[in-house]
């Protein structure tokens, strides 16, 4: 793991935590920009946001991995400079299963251990590679 990242509490657990306390919670979900610019306005919004103190926060990923880069970099970002936990989507319609793979030893060496394993829809006329979410994650 990187030296620079924190260890980061399992997300389901700080959820489970404030449903046992009876306590209103909530997160932010961000998509990565198309454009530098648009990097740039989504970290400055990530940082005033953080002032409301969401849960945690969460980050898009493109269908068959299309902004595999960036949603791992923004993940790390906000954990590593924004100081919120973060939970990084990781869409496998059409990734090879090695690809996936690669994905999430990237985001284990990087701290992100919250991953939202999601199947995603396939385009119309093929056949997803993952039929469930758990196939993902038995992978």
């Amino acid at each position: 793991m990187d030296a620079n990242l924190r260890e980061v509490p399992r997300i389901c657990d700080k959820i489970a935590r404030k449903e046992r306390e009876g306590k209103t919670f909530f997160s932010f979900e961000y998509f990565p920009p198309k454009t530098e610019a648009g990097v740039e306005n989504l970290y400055a919004r990530i940082d005033r946001m953080a002032s409301l103190e969401p849960l945690f926060c969460d980050i898009t990923w493109g269908a068959g991995g299309s902004t595999a880069n960036l949603t791992m970099d923004i993940a790390t970002n906000i954990q590593k400079y924004q100081g919120l936990d973060c939970m990084m989507h990781l869409t496998c319609t059409n990734m090879a299963v090695g690809v996936t793979k690669e994905a999430l030893k990237e985001a284990k060496e990087k701290g992100i251990h919250n991953i939202l394993a999601l199947r995603g829809d396939p385009p119309v006329g093929r056949v997803a590679r993952f039929m469930r979410s758990l196939d993902v994650c038995n992978n």
